[in-house]
């Protein structure tokens, strides 16, 4: 199957629509221009980020030959642990503070007292248990500067589901993963690709059927996805400013 080109039409109305995933992905392209994704805040004003760490410029895995690849790959695993069922601004915080207080490497992480650790990550939220997971990462973490991890291995550490996961293999590796979280699906059963509510992985599975296997253009997919789910795809969606109100089953303007 060509990459893209499955299309669904469903009825809307009296009329039907066609739902291209890549033409969908163009079209919140042009409406929300580059995202720059993963977020560094340790790098925020420099290495052409901006004052919160996006790059001025389209979403990509870190490059394997940046200067500064090992710990930014860390700060991402970080960051996607930390995100976890929280806004990223909290994430961001906890970032920092790590940074600040000189835990934010591998080997000083893992043998942090966890207490201690848990205060300092406070602002992510759930933070006793954030402490213990970012202790398991660091421990892990060793390995994967001589290896690239794999999902399974991931898998195994604790506090890694698939969506961390997928994270972490997409903008710290470059592997070429759609992430199917709670945006994807929103947005992907708002305009017809599914007709139920989907998991992780059905959802990840089925996109990736739809689009180039190509981690930069991944990682611009997702960003772009979680952009317009923040802005206008919500729970209580806000259709004037949509983008995709073409498409959508459920416009309701």
């Amino acid at each position: 199957m060509e990459a893209g080109r499955f299309c669904h039409r469903r009825k809307k109305g009296h009329a039907y629509v066609s739902t291209d995933l890549m033409v969908m992905l163009e079209r919140l392209s042009a409406a929300y221009g580059p995202q720059g994704w993963w977020p560094l805040p340790t790098l925020a004003g420099i290495d052409g980020r901006n004052r919160v760490g996006y790059r001025a410029a389209p979403s990509m895995p870190v490059p394997s030959d940046a200067i500064n690849a090992s710990q930014a790959r860390f700060e991402i695993a970080v960051g996607a642990v930390l995100a976890q069922n929280t806004a990223w601004t909290g994430a961001t915080k906890a970032i920092l503070a790590l940074h600040h207080a000189g835990f934010l490497s591998p080997g000083v992480l893992a043998g942090i007292d966890e207490t201690l650790l848990g205060n300092t990550i406070h602002a992510a939220g759930t933070f006793k248990i954030k402490a213990r997971y970012l202790k398991a990462l660091a421990t892990a973490w060793p390995a994967f500067e001589f290896e690239q991890p794999t999902r399974t291995q991931l898998l195994t550490i604790q506090g890694i589901g698939y969506e961390t996961a997928d994270c972490i293999l997409l903008y710290c590796f470059g592997q070429p993963v759609f992430i199917g979280d709670a945006y994807a699906r929103r947005i992907l059963l708002r305009t017809g690709f599914f007709s139920s509510q989907q998991s992780y992985e059905s959802t990840r599975r089925a996109a990736a059927l739809l689009l180039p296997l190509d981690a930069t253009y991944l990682a611009e997919a997702h960003a772009l996805i979680d952009e317009h789910g923040k802005r206008c795809c919500r729970a209580k969606p806000l259709c004037k400013a949509c983008p995709l109100t073409r498409y959508c089953l459920d416009a309701r303007c």
